[in-house]
């Protein structure tokens, strides 16, 4: 063989008809080859990789236990970041309470102090009419500090926050019916004994009771000395009881020195 043949039959192997008539020939060899089930196999596994209904259900059946078992935890939860939250509120509130009293010789909002901020005052009734001294006077703002989730008396959405207008407070804007969750006990001073009750959770919407549902039987206190805790209610009648084992709302309390303060007690103005 010459060397131009040697030439022209390497050039004929390279040529791209042959290669494609080779792997035309490798394709029809292979599917010759292949046995007659098995793309059926193929597709079958590819179908199977779904889930069934018996297994569908199953899972959801599982989901839903988990479920169950977990929603009481998440409840607590929630209701512990809500107690917290509450507790901040009452203290903002005290904050505030306490620069009223800085200039009032003293006095947090009662009948006298109100006076100075409207005239005719800003109402006796409820709880609401006492906080609403502390927006006449610039020392809050804020309604939502008076407002709590799960509350028993205040609606359950909460204050719009919108108090003024044109630039000045509008009285009748502030802390509206609903508004307030907390209840209020007026005509005491910065320097009473610390420990009596300032502000609590108001009572239940038409009782004179406190919600046990709110906190778990408890009752959220904030005194004079600025302490805040949820104290624990007593089964039996719902009253809550000093390291004396004294109602706090009554005379026999430790804080009261013979004094009640059940004429003091100012609720909130429940919600509709």
């Amino acid at each position: 063989m010459t060397d131009r043949q040697k030439v022209s039959i390497w050039a004929l192997a390279r040529s791209p008809l042959l290669q494609v008539r080779s792997v035309s020939v490798t394709a029809q060899s292979l599917q010759k080859n292949t046995k007659p089930g098995l793309h059926m196999n193929i597709a079958t596994s590819s179908r199977r990789k779904g889930f069934t209904l018996v297994e569908l259900l199953v899972v959801i059946a599982i989901i839903v236990a988990l479920a169950a078992l977990a929603t009481p935890q998440i409840f607590k939860a929630l209701k512990r970041a809500a107690l917290a939250e509450a507790i901040n509120n009452a203290k903002q509130v005290k904050l505030a309470l306490d620069s009223f009293a800085t200039d009032f010789d003293g006095q947090y909002p009662s009948e006298d102090t109100a006076e100075y901020l409207s005239e005719g005052g800003t109402g006796t009734t409820y709880s609401n009419d006492y906080f609403r001294q502390m927006f006449l006077s610039g020392d809050t703002e804020s309604e939502t500090i008076f407002w709590v989730k799960n509350s028993a008396v205040a609606s359950k959405a909460a204050p719009d926050d919108k108090v003024k207008e044109g630039g000045r407070i509008q009285p009748a804007q502030v802390l509206q019916e609903g508004d307030a969750h907390w209840a209020y006990i007026t005509d005491q001073t910065n320097l009473d004994t610390g420990s009596r009750p300032l502000i609590l959770d108001g009572y239940k919407n038409g009782t004179s009771d406190w919600d046990p549902t709110t906190w778990d039987n408890k009752v959220v206190v904030l005194r004079i000395d600025g302490a805040c805790k949820p104290m624990r209610m007593r089964p039996s009648d719902g009253k809550v009881l000093d390291g004396s084992k004294n109602d706090i709302l009554s005379a026999q309390a430790d804080a009261w020195d013979g004094e009640s303060p059940s004429d003091l007690l100012k609720q909130p103005q429940a919600g509709r």
